[in-house]
């Protein structure tokens, strides 16, 4: 299972790079990853809304973010921009130095990486503790394979996540669990035996 929040965690730092990637392009742009990203991030949802002094998009209703084989469903995502300082722009002119300082998401919130499922209440991206965390009735789940807690943080830079709960930690895991598959059934005893 460590191998699963593992790879969770991979796909939720890949989240996180592609959306910082996202907000460093220019303000004035479409929400488009920038040319650094392999992949482009997908972003749909009822409504955006973007407030240009706080620095903040926030996407509300049905928020759907897909970058490769990795998908964020929100109710409400918030992305908060850090502006560098931009000498000699003219007022009104979008800065192109904005770079992601936080992302704060309201649940339910989904994220799934190919046959691994993350759920929790609420998410959030702190880029300078460089940790993301689902929190509030967490369940990851990958074939047969749960753990269940009040929280999980994965600290991107060094690769560690850890689960925990005001109660106890759960994990139910099926020997011989292939992800993506079925286990298999046990073998029959011959009528011999």
């Amino acid at each position: 299972m460590n191998s699963s929040l593992n790879r969770l965690g991979t796909a939720i730092a890949c989240l996180v790079m592609a959306t910082s990637a996202l907000a460093q392009t220019p303000q004035g742009a479409s929400l488009l990853p920038g040319s650094s990203s392999k992949e482009p991030i997908n972003i749909a949802a009822d409504k955006l809304d973007y407030f240009d002094k706080d620095q903040k998009a926030v996407y509300s209703g049905n928020v759907v973010v897909v970058q490769g084989d990795t998908r964020l469903n929100a109710s409400v995502l918030t992305i908060v921009f850090d502006r560098k300082s931009d000498s000699g722009k003219k007022p009104g002119q979008a800065s192109s130095n904005s770079q992601l300082k936080s992302m704060k998401g309201n649940g339910p919130i989904t994220i799934v990486n190919k046959d691994q499922i993350g759920v929790g209440d609420n998410l959030e991206y702190d880029k300078v503790r460089n940790r993301f965390s689902l929190i509030g009735n967490v369940t990851l789940s990958q074939g047969e394979n749960v753990t269940k807690g009040d929280e999980l943080v994965y600290d991107l830079q060094t690769g560690q996540a850890v689960v925990s709960s005001r109660g106890r930690v759960k994990s139910r895991i099926v020997p011989g669990d292939k992800p993506g598959q079925p286990s298999a059934p046990s073998p029959k005893p011959s009528a011999g035996q």
